[in-house]
């Protein structure tokens, strides 16, 4: 784990002056979801579905709030939303996480606005990455090669294998406490999503309409009905 303590004062201390460290076209502390303080903010993404992913995020988070100070929000529902708020609770860190259920057209716009990077799900498909990219946030995303190929070759985000939770909290502190980071992986988030999302909405169309036609294709053999 890197010594983050040079760039922030632990949460005994106090947290630290939060303002100056967000990307310029941050929401002001009106703008966030009512009942939430301005700090630190990730915005993980639903759906919540595997447990693996569940408790690897909810013990990542643990690790970050024993140095700096933050919130989680779960975006979206799944079966295993609960579990990472059981294992929060577990850690003490309850007060912390909340819970926004699956939202939708400016509403989405506005919560992903509010993060200072956002955790999608193992089970996040390319088009909500896109999106997200498109948004002008650093995203922090396991190991997938569908995935880490939009991200890795512009940076616009941090990767961290599946099981390995240190790995994962490490990449979130990295973002948290490097706001020049943070700020550039934005910018290149969403050159990234305006390269990507037409040749990936072309792939998605195609391999739709190829497996509409496997599951229609007339048997050899057969003989359609006059």
């Amino acid at each position: 784990m890197p010594d983050t303590h040079t760039n922030s004062r632990s949460t005994e201390a106090g947290p630290p002056t939060h303002h100056q460290h967000r990307p310029l076209d941050h929401p002001k502390p009106d703008q966030l979801p009512a009942g939430l303080a301005d700090l630190p903010t990730i915005v993980a993404l639903g759906p919540f579905d595997d447990p693996g992913h569940a408790e690897q995020l909810a013990a990542a988070f643990t690790v970050v709030r024993q140095i700096r100070q933050a919130q989680l929000l779960l975006v979206g529902t799944g079966a295993q939303r609960g579990a990472v708020v059981r294992q929060a609770a577990a850690d003490k860190v309850e007060t912390d996480v909340h819970l926004i259920e699956d939202p939708s057209g400016q509403q989405w716009t506005d919560l992903i606005a509010t993060a200072d990077f956002v955790v999608p799900s193992n089970t996040s498909d390319v088009l909500t990455l896109l999106d997200v990219l498109a948004a002008g946030r650093a995203v922090v995303i396991p190991e997938h090669p569908a995935t880490v190929g939009l991200v890795l070759p512009t940076s616009a985000g941090l990767v961290y294998r599946r099981g390995d939770v240190y790995g994962m909290a490490q990449a979130m502190l990295r973002l948290l406490t490097t706001p020049e980071l943070r700020n550039g992986m934005a910018a290149r988030a969403r050159d990234a999503a305006t390269r990507s999302r037409a040749e990936t909405e072309t792939k998605y169309r195609r391999m739709s309409s190829a497996h509409v036609a496997r599951r229609f294709r007339i048997p050899r053999g057969s003989h359609e009905p006059n």
